[in-house]
């Protein structure tokens, strides 16, 4: 077993004071656990909490809140639109609003949130060695909360982050924050009902056009940002991210929040970025082969208890980092007119073009923030070596890649958990234990993978899946970089792509413009090569009476491009098996879609997508300029003679 200190030495550390680092400090981190460890948790969950609280909240009960939501002007006037287009009764439309909000609702208690307290802090305990969070940061948010509303948006790559978050703000003496959680979650036994006692509220994955339903939800979100009785937390990327790469940012759950500023209602909103950084992940198996399509288990408690034997493995440190907050005062001054909404009453949802558009910019903002403050891990780049050398590699070859790619990292001011005190063959041996799971050290030195046997018994054994579980258990570290070279590495590629002498910058930024556009659901790129999978595959579909390629459904689409890239990875066309990813595929159809090469149409309320083969061919054909794609069955139609040929590339 190899241990090493905490000390720590990176690229944005504004203190480089050795005396700042110890077993519970490093740089500007402070480890939560540290006390807990040596103290009394029965004393910790029920002691007294000294809480700011927002200079103009006026108390009020649950009840109180849920009364105003009830009998708020919104709710009376969407009543009234319900009744008038369906023709129900009142009587009826109204309970239907009352069924909502039960449905809906928290019902914080302090004393559920002291009894999850004392059960959560143990659970920590068991499984991680430390949770450090940036002091400077929980004091900023202790400032924030007595002077604006505020909203929380943590990054979300693991079901244990919305547990986190309060955690370490039951610790640091903050307000509970209120969470927006998925309905999945409320139908838990006793857990589901342990959560909305301790803050969360349970809003549907998708309302569509129920006119209702975004009433309640809206002003029962908006009162509660307007009297700021708990800081609203939120997902900006919408679901936890399988890949652990960033999603891109959704927008229903940042309107409502932020309307209340745009009508005036409130002076600034103080938006706060939170980066939640894990060494190892509790769902790592389970995302792999949900991204090979295998369905994830429902929640439930039954399910959580049969998962209690994690408590007895090594998850090694978090890292949640508070990031600067941004003032919708400050970001919106004079770029939007708020004085637009003065003539229509305020419970009428609508923003303005303006409005929208900023809300859009915040949002992957907001993002690329999160980005910026993710802590880097040693497993990230031995991962990233790891792809590259299935068959195993030399320890001493790996340290010397990991260093290389750490400078790298550490050149592009990336943050790095690599204590400086330790040697590179410390720290990188002392990470392989971490993940023993995941990988082995021969007798001989080498560093192999083991393999990856697939969750529950009844999935067929499938050897090429499972080498593709393992290999994508490994991209998941290695994405938790990604986001610290893409834009370097598509710049790279634009001019390596060059068969000329000399590059013209119009001719290098037209090329990045084009990789960014097409890859631009795969990574966060602010507004203003797996894909050529699903350009073939669309490219090979078959055709209707009038040589109209057939639609499907976008999920039936990217399961077949799947069973393609199976097929040629087992003739071995190619080798890399994250294109067996149905996010990555889903990805990629959904650039297409948004650059215009893909059509969509709704059938019988379900989309259908089918391709325009003329642009999807010039897509293709631009694909090639930055490599040599492998040689695939492709087709070619004559409208003349109602043919497809197929050729052997495109």
């Amino acid at each position: 077993m190899f241990k090493m200190s905490e000390q720590s030495r990176n690229s944005w550390i504004k203190k480089d004071d050795p005396k700042l680092v110890s077993a519970k400090q490093k740089d500007d981190y402070v480890d939560l656990l540290d006390d807990r460890r040596t103290s009394s948790d029965f004393r910790y969950s029920t002691r007294t909490r000294d809480i700011p609280k927002y200079k103009y909240n006026k108390e009020r009960s649950l009840q109180a809140l849920r009364q105003d939501v009830i009998s708020s002007d919104r709710v009376k006037y969407a009543v009234e639109q319900v009744c008038q287009e369906s023709g129900l009764p009142e009587e009826e439309v109204w309970k239907q609003a009352e069924a909502i909000l039960d449905e809906m609702a928290h019902n914080l208690r302090i004393g559920a949130i002291r009894s999850f307290a004392f059960f959560l802090v143990k659970v920590f305990k068991a499984l991680f060695r430390r949770i450090y969070v940036n002091t400077e940061g929980v004091e900023r948010v202790r400032t924030l909360i007595q002077e604006y509303p505020v909203l929380l948006m943590p990054s979300h790559r693991s079901y244990f982050d919305f547990l986190l978050m309060s955690f370490v703000h039951f610790t640091c003496d903050l307000p509970l924050p209120v969470i927006a959680a998925a309905m999945d979650f409320s139908g838990m036994k006793f857990f589901g009902w342990l959560l909305r006692n301790c803050g969360a509220f349970y809003i549907r994955r998708s309302f569509g056009d129920d006119q209702l339903y975004w009433a309640v939800f809206t002003e029962y979100v908006q009162t509660q940002i307007c009297n700021a009785d708990n800081p609203i937390e939120f997902y900006v990327e919408g679901t936890r991210s399988r890949t652990q790469k960033s999603y891109c940012p959704k927008f229903g759950m940042l309107s409502a929040s932020l309307e209340p500023y745009f009508k005036a209602h409130l002076p600034d909103i103080m938006v706060i970025p939170i980066s939640i950084s894990y060494d190892k992940i509790l769902e790592e198996k389970l995302y792999a082969y949900e991204l090979l399509g295998i369905p994830k288990p429902k929640e439930s408690t039954s399910a959580l208890f049969k998962a209690r034997s994690v408590l007895e493995e090594d998850f090694g440190n978090i890292h949640m980092h508070f990031g600067e907050p941004v003032s919708i005062r400050s970001y919106t001054d004079s770029r939007v007119d708020r004085s637009v909404h003065s003539l229509a009453p305020r419970y009428i949802a609508s923003l303005t073009n303006e409005e929208n558009k900023l809300l859009h910019s915040l949002g992957y903002e907001m993002v690329i923030k999160q980005q910026k403050r993710m802590v880097i891990s040693p497993w990230s780049m031995i991962a990233a070596v790891m792809i590259q050398n299935k068959d195993g590699i030399n320890t001493k070859l790996l340290i010397k890649e990991v260093e290389w790619i750490k400078r790298q990292a550490f050149n592009l001011g990336a943050y790095i958990d690599w204590p400086g005190n330790e040697s590179a063959e410390t720290i990188i041996r002392s990470t392989l234990n971490l993940h023993k799971n995941i990988v082995r050290v021969t007798d001989e030195d080498i560093v192999e993978l083991l393999a990856m046997e697939p969750p529950g018994h009844h999935y067929k054994q499938d050897e090429l899946m499972q080498a593709a579980a393992q290999h994508l258990i490994l991209s998941l570290y290695r994405n938790q970089m990604m986001h610290v070279f893409v834009r370097v590495s598509l710049i790279a590629l634009s001019i390596n792509s060059c068969t000329q002498d000399i590059l013209p910058l119009d001719e290098l930024y037209n090329k990045y413009a084009f990789l960014e556009k097409l890859l631009n659901r795969d990574f966060i790129f602010q507004p203003g090569c797996t894909k050529q999978i699903i350009c073939r595959y669309l490219l090979t579909k078959h055709f209707d009476n009038h040589g109209k390629p057939l639609a499907k459904p976008p999920k039936v689409i990217a399961k077949e491009a799947q069973a393609v890239s199976a097929r040629l990875l087992r003739e071995g066309a190619f080798r890399n098996m994250e294109v067996l990813s149905l996010d990555i595929l889903s990805n990629g159809l959904n650039a297409l879609y948004h650059m215009g090469v893909v059509s969509k149409e709704k059938r019988d309320g379900e989309a259908y997508m089918y391709p325009n083969t003329i642009k999807l061919s010039n897509v293709c054909e631009e694909i090639e300029k930055f490599f040599e794609p492998p040689r695939l069955p492709s087709a070619s139609i004559i409208l003349e003679t109602k043919t497809i040929i197929v050729n052997s590339k495109l």
